[in-house]
């Protein structure tokens, strides 16, 4: 479940960490959000305050870094309506080009060669789209038979899920590789979608959590998940184990998962469930793909991030880091709101006042390392 005040995403980027970049300041990536579109500059991780003078006008809102080129130069970034696609230099933040691939937003992509970069564009009319970024020419087009609820990085592959149209269904998993080619795989006993209301009831939502690694995905139902192995889409379908209190699923007219993949086995889920007394946060659980286990990881958190080798639990009033094998390492803000937090490497952002407040965490370190404030609604990109 996340908080999209007004409706921006805060996510990070680090500045590279060549040799060529060893004497430059550390830097992020910003977007100031103002009338007449989101100005995007480098700023200092801790402070915000501009890293040189440069600003390239990115448009209007919503703005992300779907894919770097091989060499790490340029950026292609998503967002917007009718697939905006902007490609820039990103030492000197030119523009290196502008497309618009159509339908809803481009989600998420993958650059593996300088002249082709496959784009997941989401929404209701969902597609893979092959593109020649340096001649900003469509080569394929490849739709895909579902509405696209997220999407995963799988080493060089991405993975998202897909739900039935305007109605509920068996969730189906896609894989798509580097050169354009999707493969589709449906999770039986895993549903997902959403049922409009009739006429003076309630819709009805069923939204799986999606995580991968390398080699796996995993989908996590309300009381089922399903492990895929990428090579050969071999889906094993087991139920959850549940250690901890849940309402039957017949209770409730709608639930939503989120996850992550921690290490070995173990991804961290969370979410929400709808019933008649309205939505609940289930807490942040911890799961055993193979197994089917659960456990109550922290109960008072609504959600969580990964912040490199530290899973981040938050969305109450505290921030709490543990280590990926589930000790905890260090909590902080207590009595803080911390419905609103995102990271960038090392760095974790708890925003707050309509996305111009920030409290400055260095998760390496378990510490708060400063308070922001910035003049107009301001967004950090990543990768």
């Amino acid at each position: 479940m996340k908080r999209l005040l007004t409706g921006l995403l805060l996510v990070a980027v680090l500045a590279g960490t060549s040799a060529a970049a060893v004497t430059k300041p550390e830097r992020v990536l910003a977007v100031e959000w103002q009338a007449g579109g989101g100005k995007l500059r480098w700023v200092s991780p801790t402070t915000m305050r501009p890293v040189g003078t440069t600003v390239l006008n990115v448009g209007g809102a919503p703005a992300d870094i779907l894919a770097t080129s091989p060499d790490g130069a340029l950026a292609a970034i998503g967002g917007g309506e009718n697939g905006r696609l902007r490609f820039v230099r990103l030492d000197g933040l030119r523009p290196a080009g502008l497309m618009w691939l159509g339908g809803a937003a481009a989600f998420k992509g993958i650059w593996s060669m300088p002249d082709r970069l496959v784009v997941l564009v989401g929404g209701e009319t969902a597609e893979v789209v092959t593109i020649d970024p340096a001649a900003r020419l469509v080569l394929h087009r490849e739709p895909l038979p579902g509405l696209a609820l997220g999407v995963a990085r799988a080493g060089n592959r991405l993975v998202t899920l897909l739900a039935p149209r305007g109605r509920i269904g068996t969730a189906q998993l896609v894989a798509i590789e580097a050169d354009g080619t999707v493969r589709t795989v449906a999770l039986g006993g895993i549903s997902a979608g959403f049922a409009p209301a009739a006429t003076g009831a309630a819709g009805r939502q069923a939204s799986p959590a999606l995580a991968a690694n390398g080699s796996r995905a995993v989908v996590v139902g309300v009381d089922r998940l399903a492990e895929i192995k990428l090579e050969t889409m071999a889906v094993t379908g087991r139920p959850i184990v549940n250690r901890t209190t849940q309402k039957a699923a017949k209770l409730v007219h709608g639930w939503q998962r989120s996850a992550v993949w921690l290490r070995g086995d173990t991804v961290a889920f969370w979410g929400s469930t709808m019933g008649p007394e309205g939505p609940g946060s289930i807490g942040v659980r911890l799961l055993n793909v193979v197994t089917g286990t659960e456990r109550m990881l922290d109960a008072f958190a609504m959600e969580a991030a990964s912040a490199g080798s530290t899973l981040l639990t938050y969305g109450r009033d505290e921030l709490v880091g543990y280590r990926l094998d589930a000790t905890k390492r260090f909590a902080i803000l207590q009595g803080t709101d911390t419905g609103y937090v995102q990271t960038a490497g090392r760095w974790a952002y708890v925003g707050s006042g309509n996305s111009t407040r920030f409290a400055v965490v260095d998760v390496a370190r378990g510490r708060v390392v400063g308070h922001v404030r910035t003049a107009k609604p301001t967004t950090v990109f990543v990768p």
